[in-house]
């Protein structure tokens, strides 16, 4: 009867906790989790790196380990381009939610130009003097492709007129100067503390 040699034992090679820690807290940090799985993976994924190469074949996992290091790692890197797309999705919105589309200060000065415009046919109509209210006015906006609202700023959450008359009833310029005389100006600072005026040459300003 012939003997059988004894049979050699399967060597069998464990996988590294830390490896398989690293890939799934990896593959979590590019889903819904980018700062908390992310540092997580990218340390658990060099520390089971440095394991595997000290157990000599002992440890198995190193696909796993780097898998989930370079995914830690690819979140962390595209983390503040994700925050910089909310923030600016954020001030998006906001703008869009204010009146004027979210272009207020453009749309005021479009306004206020109107308004300063008409106080200047007005003048020539009246031997170069300013009117005394908007509804002396109110004629030569009507003949111009004026925007519905135009005494309004859309900046401007109180009332229905957001622009005054400067020195009703005075004359148009009393300097000579009609690029330095101002004519009409926003009531309140409605643009970050400053306010739009206009001229009697007919431009507006923000100051």
């Amino acid at each position: 009867m012939q003997t059988l040699p004894p049979s050699q034992p399967v060597s069998v090679t464990r996988t590294a906790g830390l490896a398989t820690a690293s890939l799934v807290l990896g593959i979590l940090s590019v889903t819904c989790f980018s700062l908390l799985a992310g540092i997580p993976a990218v340390l658990l994924g060099a520390l089971a790196l440095k394991r595997i190469a000290r157990a000599a074949g002992a440890l198995g996992g190193k696909k796993q380990a780097l898998a989930g290091l370079i995914m830690g790692c690819v979140s962390l890197l595209l983390l503040p381009l994700v925050i910089g797309l909310c923030l600016l999705g954020s001030r998006f919105m906001i703008m869009m939610d204010r009146p004027g589309g979210g272009q207020p200060k453009a749309v005021c000065m479009s306004h206020l130009k109107l308004c300063a415009l008409a106080i200047e046919e007005y003048a020539e109509a009246h031997a170069q003097t300013r009117p005394v209210a908007w509804a002396d006015v109110q004629k030569y906006l009507d003949d111009m492709p004026a925007p519905r609202e135009t005494l309004h700023c859309p900046a401007d959450p109180d009332g229905a007129v957001s622009y005054e008359i400067v020195n009703p009833g005075r004359p148009l310029v009393t300097d000579g100067h009609p690029e330095t005389t101002i004519v009409v100006r926003e009531i309140h600072a409605n643009h970050r503390g400053r306010r739009v005026v206009g001229y009697a040459d007919g431009h507006v300003e923000l100051q």
